[in-house]
């Protein structure tokens, strides 16, 4: 890749220069110290908190790390990850201190890297990001920019409090024209489909009506007896030699890597799970199995992860197996967000759908979200059981 060379001077009215640049080692501290001017001590990403995550990302040509400085303080950060194999990139960290926001540096930032993964070098085929809903500004933020609006995550992350956040977009020509067509989606999903549908270009999908084993509830999921395997190194080094199967080859998790294995005393199923016990926050990476019932699978995990004391669990499933999603659903994991062109297999894009479930009550009080994502929201309720 070429070296990242993206430099602007936003000049303010009587005021001292920001110069927005790429981060360097020596900015770590002060980078931290804005995260920390911003959020507290309660910021979960540990790309920020865990000093040798931040070197190596400063350091690497898979992210784009930009700083706004002014007088030797660091200002304003955002950070873009960027998976050159499948021409994916997610962009999140965004803040900014309070007193420079009206400078616009979060927008000016955002834009200067999204033009140049896209359009300058033609890096990426999309980009999405994850925006919080404690306010208006980064859903503005990102609908200025392009981004379309997929869905949200409810109860997905606890910073002070649980946080439902959205997810949105931004797809190039590219990414839309290899797109592989005429998704298979359950009835139960189509709604999240249309109100992405209404803003690309998207074919009609095809509703499939099918049922699983589970679909009657008054049917009982048996539980796997799962054990779980938390050190660190010795589930990565693992996981990079297992090849999912089963249901797991239907499943996409980008920019994760697991730190969590639950694993059945026969070794007859593991899951690969990146947990955050600061957040309560766990998503499916990956897994082997040689159970039947996808459903079986992901109830099992539900329990497990409950009782680690996560408050969110979450699954990204292909738009082409229905019965699978049928299975996420029979298990209590309820789609909350429509990902086109997510999934990149040899020359096609493949549409994804995010099914999570949350263990603490909903509580939207303080949700603050714009436009098509309360819609999202209102059909995510109507699941909800």
């Amino acid at each position: 890749m070429a070296h990242k060379k993206i430099e602007k001077i936003i000049k303010g009215e009587g005021k001292p220069d920001v110069v927005i640049r790429p981060a360097k080692v020596q900015d770590m501290r002060r980078i931290q110290m804005l995260y920390a001017e911003v959020y507290g001590g309660s910021y979960p990403v540990s790309i920020v908190t865990d000093k040798e995550k931040m070197r190596r990302a400063i350091e690497d040509n898979d992210y784009y790390w930009l700083v706004a400085e002014c007088q030797g303080r660091v200002v304003g950060s955002l950070v873009y990850a960027l998976d050159l194999r499948y021409r994916n990139s997610k962009a999140f960290g965004a803040v900014v201190s309070l007193e420079f926001r009206k400078l616009n540096l979060a927008y000016t930032m955002m834009k200067l890297v999204l033009d140049d993964i896209t359009h300058n070098k033609d890096l990426v085929d999309l980009v999405y990001a994850t925006t919080r809903t404690a306010n208006y500004a980064p859903q503005k933020l990102t609908e200025s920019l392009g981004f379309i609006k997929l869905g949200i995550f409810p109860n997905t992350h606890k910073v002070q409090d649980n946080e439902t956040h959205c997810l949105t977009g931004y797809f190039t020509e590219g990414a839309l024209q290899r797109r592989r067509p005429r998704p298979r989606i359950i009835p139960e999903v189509a709604p999240f489909y249309e109100i992405v549908r209404r803003q690309v270009n998207l074919d009609r999908p095809q509703i499939k009506d099918v049922k699983g084993d589970y679909s009657d509830h008054k049917v009982k999921i048996p539980l796997l007896n799962f054990e779980a395997i938390t050190a660190p190194e010795f589930v990565k080094n693992r996981y990079r030699k297992v090849k999912s199967n089963s249901f797991f080859e239907h499943i996409f998790m980008p920019f994760h890597e697991p730190n969590l294995i639950l694993i059945t005393p026969d070794q007859g199923t593991e899951v690969y799970l990146t947990y955050n016990q600061k957040d309560k926050y766990s998503v499916v990476v990956g897994g082997m199995t040689d159970e039947k019932s996808f459903s079986v699978v992901m109830e099992s995990v539900a329990q497990k992860v409950s009782q680690l004391d996560m408050a969110y669990v979450e699954v990204i499933i292909d738009a082409y197996s229905p019965a699978i999603q049928r299975d996420a659903l029979d298990a209590r994991f309820i789609p909350s967000a429509y990902f086109p062109c997510a999934k990149r297999m040899g020359g096609k894009r493949y549409d994804c759908i995010v099914f999570s479930r949350t263990f603490d009550i909903l509580d939207f009080r303080n949700v603050k979200i714009i436009s098509l994502y309360k819609n999202f929201l209102r059909e995510y309720l109507k699941l909800w059981r």
